[in-house]
């Protein structure tokens, strides 16, 4: 007599996720930016508030050769989210430092050289490295996302299942392949919470590295896969949907959030960093921290210290915090040769929260004359550290920073001349406008932040939040 076969073991029933996209914070190896803060915070929130909504928390990423997600695992994530350690910088920072010992080496070595030659050779150098460094931000884009084929179907199963939502905060048009994306949808019923930080590229194509395929592509694509939009001001939205509805796409509900301030402590005292002269008899210094390249127009500040110069006043010291972006070998060039501004310019990268602490506490004011911002993180981290900011009012900034900053046209150099001169020599406003700041600004959370990407991301699909 057979035996009769043993039934298999019912499958485990699903257990609807909330799934975060995780790739661009896991291959990010920099200083944190914006973006990188947005994912960090999200995912900080959602692991001390899990399994509050009867959705699991599990995170992915982008698996370039199976093109398609894979779960990633939670320790990766978590790794990611603690405060940076204050020792030896990564060896990104170490490959950074050498190339500026090479390019101090050459500087010493074009004094050497012929002067007839010395103008142009300069020039000439400075301009090819400039299209080197552009040609390489291009291929490194277009490398990413060509690797895999963009019409070539999904070769292994992604881990979602039904009632899966997926939330995505980061740099998606170097880190997802939105077509593939759109075919995960169709099987899946995956409901995602797509993010739209700004549409600069769509707006000002000549301040930005364009990605592969033009940005406008890239909007599109988001515009179909979205179930709903996260924008991080009012502007964005209105900008959002004013270039969608130009490009003929859908526009997909959009919920605006704005960005915290808090900077998670590392647990160190605040201290000066190593490239800033400190103490008694120094002067003071005006601080500017973001990212260096061209949207940023750093080149405003240059030029009003020259005016200064000029004007026979003695300025304060200018300090730029942040590494070197796109499109400034020639602004960064002119400020180290030109003898009005050697000593009154000072550029920092690498620094620590601890060293960033200690120059919001020690600088006289804070200047942000970006030319475009989706919403303006430095400019509120330093209204939410006391400080007042002479900031651009282009785009999102005053809806950034509302009463408590000043804001001036981002392209009028006598303004800035004129107010910079004026809070530079009269230090007891700026520090009644500081008081005032303390007093009355309240920093937005990451916190809330996280709480509100959270429910749009559980309302996805059906309807308003």
């Amino acid at each position: 007599m057979t035996e009769p076969h043993a039934q298999p073991a019912p499958l485990p029933a699903h257990r609807p996720a909330i799934w975060v996209h995780v790739s661009t914070l896991l291959n990010w190896t920099r200083p944190p930016v914006g973006i990188i803060r947005v994912e960090q915070e999200y995912c900080r929130w959602l692991l001390q508030h899990a399994e509050t909504d009867g959705l699991a928390v599990r995170f992915c990423e982008w698996d370039r050769a199976a093109n398609t997600f894979v779960e990633a695992a939670r320790e990766r994530v978590q790794a990611k989210l603690a405060p940076p350690a204050a020792a030896q910088p990564p060896a990104a920072y170490q490959r950074a430092a050498w190339k500026t010992r090479v390019k101090n080496l050459l500087r010493k070595a074009i004094p050497l050289l012929p002067a007839p030659w010395v103008p142009r050779l300069r020039d000439t150098a400075y301009r090819v490295l400039h299209h080197v460094l552009v040609a390489r931000a291009r291929l490194r884009s277009w490398m990413a996302r060509t690797r895999v084929a963009p019409d070539r179907p999904v070769a292994t199963p992604a881990p979602f299942g039904p009632g899966d939502r997926l939330v995505s905060l980061g740099l998606d048009w170097d880190y997802l392949d939105q077509k593939v994306l759109y075919q995960l949808k169709q099987r899946h019923g995956l409901r995602t919470t797509l993010i739209c930080y700004d549409v600069i590229p769509a707006l000002f194509p000549q301040l930005v590295v364009l990605p592969p395929g033009g940005f406008g592509a890239y909007l599109v694509d988001m515009a179909w896969c979205a179930d709903e939009v996260l924008c991080i001001s009012h502007h964005t939205r209105k900008d959002c949907e004013a270039v969608l509805s130009r490009l003929g796409a859908p526009v997909p509900p959009m919920h605006v959030i704005h960005l915290g301030s808090e900077v998670h402590a590392s647990g160190e005292p605040a201290r000066a960093p190593a490239g800033l002269a400190v103490g008694e008899g120094e002067r003071p210094f005006v601080l500017f921290v973001s990212t260096i390249e061209r949207r940023k127009n750093h080149e405003i500040l240059y030029r009003a210290w020259t005016r200064l110069r000029d004007q026979g006043v003695v300025p304060h010291r200018l300090v730029f915090v942040g590494m070197q972006g796109w499109g400034v070998t020639d602004l960064l060039n002119d400020m180290r040769l030109d003898p009005r501004t050697q000593s009154d310019i000072v550029l920092l990268n690498h620094v620590s929260d601890a060293e960033l602490d200690w120059l919001y506490r020690h600088a006289a004011f804070t200047v942000f004359p970006s030319l475009y911002e989706g919403w303006g993180l430095p400019l509120v981290e330093s209204l939410a550290r006391g400080k007042f900011c002479l900031a651009s009012s282009a785009a999102s900034l005053p809806e950034a920073g509302g009463p408590h900053a000043e804001y001036l046209d981002p392209w009028d150099l006598p303004a800035w001349v004129d107010r910079l001169g004026h809070y530079m020599a009269h230090p007891e406003e700026v520090e009644a406008r500081n008081e005032r700041i303390r007093r009355e600004f309240r920093a937005p959370s990451w916190a809330d932040t996280a709480r509100q990407i959270h429910q749009v991301a559980l309302a996805a699909g059906r309807g308003q939040p």
